[in-house]
């Protein structure tokens, strides 16, 4: 496991032909720039059709609550990656890794900077990405970038049945533009922006697509290259735009209708991002005032990272007529690279073994082979029985080095013992095998009954090659340990659903989902041990909720209530310095989440949605420092709401123009938990920091002219308001008042802002058809 972890030149290569494609060809208008769609004349909503089901449907006849958001509404947010649109999703909240990933949750799912694996799943199409255990860092989800995407779907509870290992919380997936058979495409984007307390920012994307083949197949080359300047500052280091991050990505897809009834799709995607560290401002622990600057941190090390995904897959429909058969196969690597400054804490933990102040860095490398094939058979749409039925299987093998280094010394090693504090050479792998089925049966036009069930098998081997300066005077020693397990898990799903006009549907959703369990990482003696396996956790949601589309179609209204119950809910334990894994105890989560949308007038929309979360624990969490029960689950904000309004406007002479306006609310979170005196004492769990309330306001306007040119200027957070997106309070463990009595201060917490005002330009150049 890890010492107290918290947290392309082929890109390249695509943007470039992809840039040259689109400045080259003949001018004519491409659907990507064009100014949005004149409403229809009975100035109905734009009906979104999503996948979350594995079938193409209408989101309003989703029997459960899922937001898509789709490719003009990311442009009108001006939104390159995850946090750029995360807060308009209600239930989702999020803690920032930095500029290369996040550790996501939905519906509150989450121990927060105790999490090491993924509560959420997390989908590129159809193929799920990241690591499934604890050992690949799976909690870490990278920032994919959004450009050229259909669509982004966030389906809200668990999806255990569909979607498998992981999707507790719920599932993320980012559905790609697939290649267009019929007609070429092109767009080019340049981006500049300026960041307050930050600098300028810069992009460069381009998307290509060719039909070949007389229409009978289609290709799609995107790439891009972004910069984000950060906006934090070390002014004791003379660092400056701390929290920067630059990313490489392109994508390469090819879509073939082999015969009317066969079509195949073969994809390849990688994506890296570079950064510089995190946009923390160090606080008072008590005061949560600025330690030094509004934006100021200080840290003895650099805080690079380096995260990364290349991904190829294909997918192959085959309609029997009679039932459809898709295969789905993935191949990916997955590499994630951090170094953590934890000289305060190591600084104390080791000044026992005589060693004097330095600067202590972590350094962690992760990297995992992931290859899934999934194969399903699913029944026509025909309103009487619908069926699909289906098989997954994953391989994954994960390397991860972990090392503490003293980063005054080239070695990394300590001068007095010649020796790193640890090191650690953690290879794992990880199988899974599972089956699944969902049935849908008609009892009436508007009366119908979907039940589904998945049944899982995970098999993991691990081991740990680790020396330790912890475990003196055989500190030079390498311990192995190894170890196994194999788990079963089965997921279900009962799903009414009843239309109580054609516009309104009413449902109820009971489901549940699962995280997979596994080996443990041991330690040697002295150290206090934990069990030598940990368990999956589980948890059931109980959701009632209805879906309406009023007046003409000009407005939907939808809501929902749930209550999750979460058992074993996985956690780590830090024994000696070293986290190991345990089930902590069970949490309930109840909640209630609503969103609409109207068309006031043909010109004029508006939108919103809005979540109320509670989340807290219903056992004692010993090993997170909380002896009863209650304390309040880490990251979800009881309550928040974004509200959105798009104005369009028609000037003549082929100009165009759009309006857009938004206000993202973010309620007060929990950093860590309030935990007992006698576990403060004792070093045990994270301790609490709140996190306060935050409200940011955003502008944006397009132009829209001849030729296929559009031209976007945009003002995010217009009051530059300082939003406390997350913290880390590890460290704090150890730092603070009780410890052995010693009265040590409390450690200064690092606080992820929120971007301050960004004031940009965004020039696109398209191909007419």
């Amino acid at each position: 496991m890890h010492i107290l972890l918290n947290k392309s030149c082929m890109a390249c290569g695509v943007a470039v032909a992809a840039l040259i494609w689109a400045s080259s060809a003949p001018a004519q208008q491409a659907s990507n720039v064009a100014p949005p769609a004149a409403a229809p004349d009975n100035g109905a909503i734009e009906v979104v059709v999503v996948t979350a089901e594995k079938r193409s449907e209408s989101a309003q006849h989703v029997a459960g609550q899922v937001t898509a958001l789709t490719a003009n509404a990311l442009s009108e947010l001006h939104a390159n990656s995850f946090a750029d649109f995360a807060n308009y999703v209600p239930g989702l909240s999020y803690q920032s890794g930095g500029p290369t990933n996040n550790l996501i949750a939905i519906r509150g799912v989450t121990t927060g900077g105790t999490q090491l694996g993924s509560a959420v799943g997390l989908y590129l199409d159809d193929v799920p990405v990241g690591a499934s255990t604890q050992f690949g860092l799976g909690s870490q989800s990278l920032n994919i970038n959004v450009f050229d995407l259909d669509r982004v779907e966030v389906l809200n509870g668990p999806q255990g049945t569909l979607y498998g290992a992981n999707a507790l919380g719920g599932t993320i997936k980012y559905v790609t533009a697939p290649p267009d058979m019929t007609q070429y495409d092109a767009l080019g984007e340049m981006e500049g922006s300026n960041t307050d307390h930050g600098s300028y920012n810069d992009g460069l994307r381009a998307m290509a697509n060719m039909p070949l083949f007389d229409g009978q197949a289609g290709i799609r080359v995107d790439g891009l290259q972004e910069y984000d300047s950060g906006y934090a500052q070390d002014p004791d280091h003379h660092r400056t735009d701390v929290g920067s991050g630059r990313t490489l990505g392109g994508r390469i897809a090819l879509l073939a209708q082999v015969t009317p009834d066969i079509d195949v799709k073969l994809s390849a995607f990688t994506q890296n991002i570079i950064g510089t560290g995190a946009d923390a401002s160090f606080r008072n622990f008590v005061t949560h005032q600025p330690v030094e600057g509004p934006y100021d941190q200080s840290n003895a090390l650099v805080q690079p990272s380096d995260n990364s995904l290349t991904l190829y897959s294909g997918v192959v429909n085959w309609d029997f007529h009679w039932a459809k058969l898709t295969s789905i196969t993935g191949y990916q690597e997955n590499f994630g690279g951090y170094e953590a400054d934890l000289t305060p804490l190591y600084d104390f933990l080791l000044a026992s073994f005589g060693v004097g102040a330095t600067p202590f860095g972590l350094t962690v490398d992760t990297n995992t082979r992931k290859f899934s094939q999934e194969v399903r058979l699913a029944s026509p749409d025909n309103k009487h029985f619908e069926w699909v039925v289906g098989g997954y299987y994953t391989r994954e093998i994960t390397d991860e080095g972990v090392d503490l280094v003293d980063g005054a010394t080239a070695s990394g090693k300590l001068p007095l013992f010649d020796a790193l504090p640890f090191f650690g050479y953690l290879p794992s792998n990880y199988r899974e095998f599972a089956a699944f089925g969902d049935a849908t049966y008609y009892f009436t036009d508007r009366l119908d009954l979907t039940l589904g069930i998945r049944y899982s098998t995970q098999n993991q081997e691990y081991q740990s090659y680790i020396s330790t300066l912890l475990l003196y005077p055989n500190f030079n020693k390498i311990y192995h340990y190894q170890s196994g397990s194999n788990q079963g898990v089965a997921t279900y799903l009962i799903n009414p659903r009843y239309q109580l006009t054609d516009d309104t549907m009413i449902y109820a959703r009971v489901a549940s989902g699962f995280r997979p369990g596994g080996p443990n990482f041991v330690l040697p003696e002295p150290f206090g041990q934990v069990p030598p396996s940990f368990q999956p956790d589980t948890l059931w949601n109980y959701e009632l909720g209805q879906k309406s589309t009023l007046l003409d179609g000009r407005a939907t209204l939808n809501f929902d209530i749930y209550d999750i119950e979460w058992n074993a809910m996985q956690a780590t334990d830090n024994v000696g310095g070293i986290n190991q894994l345990v089930n902590a105890g069970n949490a309930r989560v109840d909640g209630a989440e609503t969103s609409f949308s109207y068309r006031v007038l043909p010109e004029l929309t508006v939108g919103g949605s809005a979540a109320y979360t509670d989340a807290y624990a219903t056992t004692p969490l010993r090993v997170l420092g909380v002896d009863t029960s209650g304390a309040a689950l880490p990251l979800a904000p009881r309550y928040n709401f974004a509200l959105n309004g798009t104005y369009t406007f028609d000037f003549g002479g082929g100009f165009a123009g759009a309006a857009n306006a938004s206000d993202v609310y973010v309620g007060e979170r929990d950093a860590g938990y309030n935990v007992s005196p006698a576990a403060a004492f004792a070093g045990i769990g994270n301790p609490l920091y709140r996190l306060a309330s935050y409200n940011t306001v955003n502008f944006g306007f397009s132009l829209f002219m001849p030729s296929n040119v559009e031209l976007d200027a945009y003002v995010k957070n217009v009051f530059d308001v300082r939003g406390e997106v997350s913290a880390a309070t590890v460290s704090d463990q150890y730092l603070n008042p009780h410890f052995l009595g010693l009265g040590l201060p409390y450690a200064p917490v690092p606080v992820e802002l929120s971007l301050p005002r960004t004031i940009g330009l965004v020039l696109k150049i398209g191909l007419d058809h």
